[in-house]
């Protein structure tokens, strides 16, 4: 997962991106383990400046974190679904315990807050259909908050553009 660096300012609009920024922001989400030497060589710039520029980006919350992409089969996950998630009602007290509790648990990937005929959507992955079937049963099924559950099972996941930038 990624974490938020400490001392973050909120992204400020009063810095905009410079064609240097936009480089640094490409490289890294290319190969974010890319060494400070190498963005500079590739961005064009000295290694103090990459660091600068770089330290900068996070500070300013536009660089929110690194993370480790994992293979979820190899770590015995190969099981992935998406679970749409109605709630029974939309009290805010309801609504605080079910972003409080969900997302923490261990098989939940990401959960997003949709609008629409759903509430949230969460990517989960686990080992098998049977740990599928009592996850929902354990976590969804038995919570009084949640009213409706559908399951739909991922069979790939393709990844899209982590970049920032359109061209």
């Amino acid at each position: 997962m990624s974490t938020t660096p400490k001392n973050v300012r909120p992204v400020s609009t009063s810095e905009p991106l410079d064609a240097i920024d936009e480089r640094i922001l490409a490289a890294l989400v290319g190969d974010a383990r890319i060494s400070n030497k190498q963005l500079a060589e590739l961005v064009g710039i000295a290694p103090s400046t990459a660091l600068m520029r770089t330290r900068s980006l996070s500070e300013r919350g536009i660089i929110e974190g690194f993370e480790a992409v994992l293979s979820l089969p190899a770590i015995g996950r190969s099981v992935q679904a998406l679970i749409a998630v109605r709630l029974r009602a939309h009290d805010r007290d309801q609504i605080d315990r079910f972003t409080a509790r969900v997302p923490a648990l261990p098989a939940v990937i990401s959960t997003f807050h949709t609008s629409g005929s759903v509430d949230y959507l969460l990517h989960i992955a686990v080992a098998n259909t049977d740990d599928l079937r009592d996850w929902v049963l354990d976590n969804l099924a038995t919570d009084p908050v949640v009213g409706h559950t559908e399951t739909t099972l991922v069979f790939a996941h393709i990844q899209g553009n982590h970049g920032p930038l359109p061209d």
